[in-house]
């Protein structure tokens, strides 16, 4: 039995080598050629490096004692797990990024013939190599789609971000609301408890009937429970406010450092309009699109064969030779015709999407631009004449009251007109200042600019005031 030579050994190991150190240099040349996009939310507070990935497992420390919304959109995003989520989204798209980048494996073959051998026939050992050569540009296409792909998933988390922050706004306005509305049931309290007690005295000189000290009391016991109540959903408010940013801990200990106030906002539409479409949605949609067009363009050239090239050493008992081949599927039934047609329409779907989602981005501006417009005209007209008469009725009664000209109930109405009108302004403000999160979220920036507060008037600073 004739067994190879040492000079066929030496190139079969040199040949191996050859291979490893091929392989090791594509690969730290890939690695170190590509870098991530720097494009997208991948430079914004959302997205930071790889190493922060372990805070989404991390215990989220409490907030600060005072709490400004600015802090609490903050807070949100460094630590809200819906982020951490994105930031997760954005690291897979990554991923696929670099394997559309990757060439496809050679293949190494090592391969003997005529086992057991016989004295006319000498063993034969062949080593090569073969390679894919893709043709029709699909690694280019495979590579465009993979990066639309990604510009969709930065998109996706750009949009996660805005809604988180959304949530935020509304629901520190709810807890400005909440604190509103304690702080006006204490009042009311304490105007019952005056009049228990001017009453007792009243009741004690023998100048008030009885009866009408009971019904005070009575007032005064119901605006207790009211007070109790306010308590309670001004915890509640708190608790929202901490789910909405993402906390672990529900310690509502913590005070809002703001008030509901009326600051008028200014407002370009058509800037709005043009920012409006620079939504994440809209880049989502957009991306979606090119990433289509991608596709199909991929699959039309997935219809063209890959061609393989082998090349290796193949030795015949003493004789050394190369070897060399090349194959080429013959597509003769399979033209990729089904996912061509599946890709073209699924680019029709997000040529239509995109006209979709454009329309519905400006109806939503235009209704929240709407309503703002009618929550400022709202808060105007009670600033200016409805809180001013429930005050004055208030204060006509209580003068009738203590002159004798009026009787208890004509005092007990106007004060509950006077409550229900302090109460109906606090609403009215805090859906003003909703509707300016509603403009800012429909436009997708952050903060639309404020042309200062308006003036207040003595009376809503001495006796309207809605902050603590």
């Amino acid at each position: 039995m004739r067994r190879p030579g040492r000079w066929g050994i030496r190139v079969c190991v040199l040949f191996s080598m050859g291979l490893s150190v091929w392989g090791s240099f594509g690969r730290s040349s890939l690695s170190a050629s590509w870098t991530p996009p720097a494009a997208g939310v991948l430079g914004s507070p959302l997205f930071g490096s790889r190493g922060d990935s372990g805070q989404a497992t991390t215990e989220t420390p409490r907030v600060p004692a005072s709490l400004t919304l600015a802090a609490a959109i903050e807070y949100a995003r460094r630590w809200h797990p819906r982020l951490h989520a994105a930031r997760a989204l954005v690291r897979i798209a990554q991923g696929d990024a670099v394997t559309a980048r990757l060439y496809p494996n050679p293949t190494v073959t090592f391969s003997g013939e005529n086992f057991p051998a016989q004295r006319d026939r000498d063993l034969e050992w062949f080593a090569f190599l073969s390679q894919t050569i893709e043709t029709g540009r699909k690694r280019q296409w495979r590579m465009e789609a993979a990066t639309w792909a990604l510009h969709m998933a930065e998109a996706t988390a750009q949009e996660i971000e805005r809604r988180v922050i959304a949530e935020v706004k509304l629901a520190y306005e709810r807890a400005l609301l909440g604190r509103a509305r304690l702080e006006l049931a204490r009042e009311n309290l304490e105007t019952f408890r005056q009049i228990v007690r001017y009453n007792e005295v009243r009741v004690a000189e023998g100048y008030t009937a009885e009866g009408d000290l009971i019904k005070v009391r009575l007032e005064a016991q119901r605006a207790e429970f009211a007070l109790q109540q306010a308590r309670l959903d001004y915890e509640r408010a708190k608790i929202e406010l901490l789910r909405a940013m993402g906390a672990s801990s529900f310690d509502h200990t913590f005070e809002l450092q703001g008030d509901l106030e009326f600051e008028p906002v200014s407002i370009d539409l058509r800037e709005l309009e043009r920012a409006a479409l620079e939504r994440p949605e809209a880049v989502r949609a957009r991306a979606e699109l090119e990433r289509a067009r991608a596709l199909w363009e991929l699959e039309r050239a997935r219809a063209k064969p890959d061609i393989s090239i082998s090349f290796g050493y193949k030795r015949n008992g003493p004789e050394n030779t190369l070897y060399g081949a090349v194959s080429l599927p013959l597509p003769l039934f399979n033209r990729n015709q089904g996912q061509i047609e599946r890709a073209e329409a699924e680019r029709e779907w997000a040529e239509a999407q995109w006209r979709l989602t454009r329309g519905e981005i400006l109806a939503e501006l235009a209704a929240a631009y709407r309503a703002l417009e009618i929550a400022t005209e709202q808060v105007q007209t009670l600033r200016r004449e409805f809180l001013h008469r429930a005050e004055e009725a208030r204060a006509v009664a209580l003068a009738a009251y203590r002159e004798g000209a009026a009787d208890l109930l004509v005092l007990l109405e106007a004060q509950r007109a006077q409550v229900s009108a302090r109460e109906l302004y606090a609403q009215a403000l805090f859906e003003y200042r909703r509707a300016i999160h509603e403009v800012e979220r429909a436009a997708g920036v952050e903060h639309l600019p404020r042309r200062g507060a308006a003036p207040i008037s003595s009376f809503e600073k001495a006796n309207s005031s809605i902050s603590p």
